[in-house]
């Protein structure tokens, strides 16, 4: 990513991603998930709940490198249509 586009990433997830946060649907499915994780918590030792710990740290990362990679898609889709309209 150039440092336009990683600018432009930083300041929809920073000024624009809020309303997504404030979202009820938002904040049931964070509860469920974190209500889930300490749940599985629970029944694992130690070594087991770090290499889960590992395992969900691997998953963000992948999730972080996908939504990267549709904001960059999404952002050269715009730069072709208003190519096509200027056209």
């Amino acid at each position: 990513m150039d440092d336009l586009t990683q600018c432009l990433y930083e300041f929809l997830m920073d000024r624009r991603m809020g309303d997504l946060w404030k979202d009820e649907k938002y904040k049931a499915c964070s509860l469920a998930v974190e209500t889930q994780e300490e749940r599985v918590n629970s029944f694992l030792t130690s070594e087991q709940r770090k290499k889960l710990d590992q395992l969900l740290d691997k998953i963000t990362e992948q999730e972080c490198l996908e939504k990267t990679y549709l904001f960059q898609a999404v952002l050269e889709l715009v730069r072709e249509l208003n190519a096509i309209v200027r056209a």
